[in-house]
């Protein structure tokens, strides 16, 4: 009995001990939350800036330019016929954030146009909203799917890249920012 008592005293001592070398001063996180944001700044400054109308390449990879920003409650084709495919935001207080990216394949065989890019959106420096894409086709008449739309060899294909977000960041004037990958590099559009 003895044993166990004094095996459970032992244990509980060391446990006890162990947690007392853990302590973190405020100084010592403070710094090292100072080092996180210079590394997420540093980050940040990675990124190409790019400006809407110009070409941007990746070399044997695609070409891309950004061609228009806008929103809008309902986001319809450029040059739509009778029938056409649409989004609308239907959510109250919401509206859609289109970002129109003319991308050209420098690839030896075609690929999904879905595979060439991924964008999102960043409000106010901190509030992020995904995308989802669609592309032109029969000259912007309609819309169809990225993911069973091939994009062959040089080749165009104008690309929607869609989130919803709510009303107020069409309203002010705060920061808006596309973030565009391609190809694991990264590009910041500033749109305001």
């Amino acid at each position: 009995m003895k044993k166990i008592l004094s095996t459970i005293f032992i244990g509980v001592f060391l446990l006890t001990m162990s947690g007392c070398g853990q302590e973190v001063s405020t100084e010592t996180a403070s710094k090292n939350n100072t080092e996180k944001k210079a590394q997420t700044s540093k980050k940040d400054d990675k990124k190409d800036i790019i400006d809407k109308g110009k070409v941007n390449e990746i070399k044997d990879y695609c070409e891309f330019t950004v061609i228009d920003t806008k929103f809008g409650k309902r986001i319809n084709p450029p040059n739509p016929k009778n029938m056409y495919t649409y989004y609308e935001a239907k959510e109250p207080g919401t509206v859609y954030f289109d970002t129109v990216i003319d991308v050209k394949s420098l690839l030896t065989e075609g690929k999904r146009s879905d595979g060439f890019l991924s964008v999102k959106v960043i409000y106010d420096n901190k509030y992020e909203y995904k995308t989802f894409s669609a592309i032109e086709k029969d000259e912007g008449t309609n819309f169809t799917y990225t993911n069973i739309t091939p994009i062959e060899p040089l080749k165009k294909g104008m690309i929607h890249f869609i989130a919803e977000v709510p009303e107020e960041i069409e309203k002010d004037n705060k920061s808006l920012v596309v973030l565009i990958n391609a190809n694991n590099k990264e590009f910041k559009y500033v749109v305001r």
